[in-house]
């Protein structure tokens, strides 16, 4: 082997390593600029800001404290586990934490939607009179709906609700009537009343709640959908003849469509979007076709 290999075999071998490449420098999240902080917030939503992100470290707590336009649309889902830093647990602590929320929006929450009971619905009521949109699962120790009414009547804005109803409500309430009577510029509206499934009864023994009477004019409302009521043809024309904007209309109950005139079902052929899901008459049913 010639003395010249030998020699750069050496100087290969003598030659140090490359550096290494310097570690990348830690990322300081709470260095981030607020602005960039609420717009992940928006995108997170209440829930996941309250039991999570808002406890990463004091600069993220405060744009959850301290930014109203954060705490505009309230939602919550009831049957998702809780954060031991609520104090409460179960149903009181997902009701703390929804007016919590309410609270932090300073009086500017416009869309709310979860569980509410009579006495949770007047504390929302009193704290965000503002709202807009309102969807709740609504129970009542009475089964009359007059405290859900009344609390209705408050929300002046209000343009759009939906109320899912678990309880039967005495038939000496038109439900109906009394909650156009109380929101008279809604755009949209949907009662769910409750079925036999959500009261566990027999549903040959179960009668659906009667929609029969007539109801006030509302001049906005484009959007109507009733689910497991029992709608007779007095209703269906009570409700054609005081929606003039009416575009879409859902019907999910019973309803004898062979009792429908020339003239009503002239009126719905007006409507845009009509969908009647119509079951058999029950044995028991409300009305006498």
């Amino acid at each position: 082997m010639s003395s010249s290999s030998c020699s750069n075999r050496r100087r290969e071998r003598a030659e140090p390593a490359p550096p290494a490449a310097p570690a990348a420098p830690a990322k300081d999240w709470a260095a981030l600029p607020r602005r960039i902080v609420l717009d992940v917030f928006l995108r997170l939503g209440p829930r996941e800001v309250m039991l999570g992100a808002e406890f990463t470290c004091k600069p993220w707590r405060s744009v959850a404290l301290e930014e109203p336009a954060l705490w505009r649309r309230v939602g919550m889902d009831p049957w998702e586990p809780f954060d031991k830093r609520w104090r409460c647990g179960g149903d009181r602590a997902e009701r703390d934490m929804k007016l919590v929320a309410v609270d932090r929006a300073k009086g500017q929450c416009e869309e709310f939607k979860g569980y509410c009971d009579d006495d949770d619905l007047l504390d929302l009521v009193g704290r965000a009179p503002s709202l807009k949109v309102l969807h709740i699962e609504h129970r009542s120790d009475y089964d009359s709906g007059e405290d859900l009414v009344e609390a209705l009547k408050k929300l002046t804005l209000l343009e759009d609700l939906e109320i899912d109803f678990k309880y039967t409500i005495y038939w000496d309430e038109n439900m109906l009537e009394s909650v156009c009577e109380a929101c008279p510029h809604l755009k949209k509206l949907v009662l769910l009343y409750a079925s036999c499934f959500d009261l566990e009864c027999n549903e040959d023994e179960y009668e659906k709640e009667p929609i029969d009477g007539a109801i006030p004019v509302m001049s906005k409302l484009h959007t109507l959908a009733l689910y497991d009521c029992e709608l007779s043809t007095k209703g269906l024309k009570a409700i054609l003849d005081s929606c003039p904007l009416l575009e879409n209309l859902h019907i999910d109950g019973y309803f004898n469509k062979c009792k429908m005139d020339k003239e009503l079902r002239m009126k719905c052929a007006k409507i845009k979007n009509l969908t009647m899901d119509t079951k058999k008459k029950p044995r028991n049913s409300y009305f006498d076709y």
